[in-house]
């Protein structure tokens, strides 16, 4: 007996891209992986020990089936023609502001695990704004109050938004990447979600402790095995921060 199809709805640009996202199947919520899709595709997944298919909605989208690439090109085009104005108009705003995120990782230790501190020394990125033309043809040199900010430049924001934070993770969420075997707070890079049948799934969410950075917070959950903090900031404004109590996978297992 074939499958019954299971509407999904998508974003525009989840469809182009592909994205993992909750779909609500009769077994329950599954989170599954959607590659690059149109409207109207049938694209099928496994969940629960079975094969289902899912039919692709792109909210938004219109009556054809091609990605409307000349209208995004129009669109770039303005987008482009404003900023390069915005820019040659505000030479004392010459710095773009870059969300950064600071994973750190954690193990339960009997010792002081933050003697020292838990976000290393920022590095720090000068950008600066070359003059114009009327400036280099009569010699004009910048004033001292034109010298370009520095910001934060650790890890830009994994969803390319500057408006919206990211969701954060949820328990029984699975990650990939390798977090340090260390009694001190790192900096690591490269944890990301993963389905949790991936060969790359290395570890598992068992509880999320959201409005904080405090990674000590699992030691009073008697099943960490290590501990993950993710903290999002805009123009130097932290807008969410979480603690991750996980457990390895497989050969991460302690």
């Amino acid at each position: 007996m074939p499958s019954p199809e299971i509407p999904l709805s998508l974003t525009p640009r989840q469809a182009a891209d592909g994205a993992i996202v909750t779909a609500h199947l009769p077994t329950g919520a599954t989170r599954i992986r959607i590659p690059p899709a149109q409207d109207g595709d049938l694209v099928r997944a496994r969940a629960g020990g079975r094969d289902v298919l899912l039919r692709i909605r792109v909210t938004g989208a219109g009556t054809s089936k091609g990605r409307p690439w000349p209208a995004l090109l129009g669109i770039a085009a303005v987008i482009g023609a404003v900023v390069l104005l915005a820019v040659i108009g505000a030479e004392d705003d010459n710095t773009s502001a870059i969300p950064s995120a600071r994973p750190s990782a954690y193990e339960p230790h009997t010792e002081d695990p933050y003697e020292e501190d838990a976000y290393p020394g920022e590095i720090e990125d000068t950008y600066s704004e070359a003059p114009d033309a009327e400036g280099a043809d009569t010699g004009d040199t910048p004033d001292a109050g034109d010298t370009p900010e520095t910001e934060d430049t650790y890890t830009e924001d994994p969803y390319d938004t500057a408006s919206e934070a990211p969701d954060p993770y949820e328990t029984g969420t699975c990650l990939n990447g390798t977090l340090p075997d260390s009694t001190t707070a790192q900096e690591v890079s490269g944890v990301d979600e993963v389905s949790c049948s991936a060969p790359d799934a290395h570890y598992r969410v068992i509880e999320t402790i959201p409005s904080t950075s405090d990674m000590s917070r699992c030691d009073a959950n008697s099943s960490t095995q290590y501990a993950f903090s993710y903290r999002y900031t805009l123009n130097g404004a932290t807008l969410n921060e979480y603690v991750y109590c996980l457990v390895g996978l497989g050969s991460y297992a302690r």
